[in-house]
């Protein structure tokens, strides 16, 4: 196992972890989870419990098989992301506004700032797994495995808090002047 492997790991089995919980928690976050589905286009026929069911369930067996540290992790993680790329290049692309519900209750609509989020993420999944099909057989000495295990759980704590950073580096939205005329 190489330490790159290690971290990529890690971190993405945190995102997919909070992010299935995050959905499952209850069943008001799972229903908006499943109207953020039927919003970004899908059919409520093809949108409905059963593949928001399927989708949380598929986040957690990522997580999970990422720390077996079995390669089939990586080609969930890389199928999962993809979906949830092409999805939100697809609301962008239709102009709508669709709530991100990727990490729990956020009103924040999708943006630009999620592809790149998730292009990030990508980005993990696949050095993640060339490291994975690369590695050899040594061990991981405790001080590199200390290091990639703190970036990698830092940098998924980073992913799962995109949002609020988005905010912070920009600012909130601006407020619209039709919207600001009415008010004074």
């Amino acid at each position: 196992m190489s330490a790159v492997n290690l971290g990529c790991r890690l971190m993405l089995s945190l995102v997919f972890v909070l992010a299935a919980i995050s959905k499952a928690r209850g069943r008001k976050p799972f229903e908006d989870f499943i109207q953020t589905l039927v919003n970004f286009g899908l059919p409520p026929s093809l949108a409905g419990a059963p593949l928001a069911a399927t989708l949380i369930l598929a986040e957690a067996a990522s997580a999970l098989l990422l720390l077996l540290n079995v390669a089939a992790g990586y080609a969930l993680a890389l199928a999962l992301l993809g979906g949830f790329t092409l999805g939100i290049a697809w609301v962008l692309r239709r102009g709508a506004k669709v709530a991100c519900r990727c990490f729990g209750a956020s009103n924040t609509p999708v943006g630009a700032a999620h592809l790149v989020r998730n292009g990030l993420l990508l980005a993990v999944a696949v050095v993640g797994a060339v490291s994975h099909a690369a590695a050899s057989g040594a061990p991981v000495t405790v001080a590199m495995g200390a290091i990639a295990g703190t970036a990698g759980v830092l940098g998924g704590v980073f992913v799962t808090r995109w949002d609020d950073l988005v905010f912070l580096i920009r600012g909130p939205e601006p407020v619209a002047a039709s919207s600001r005329a009415r008010r004074t």
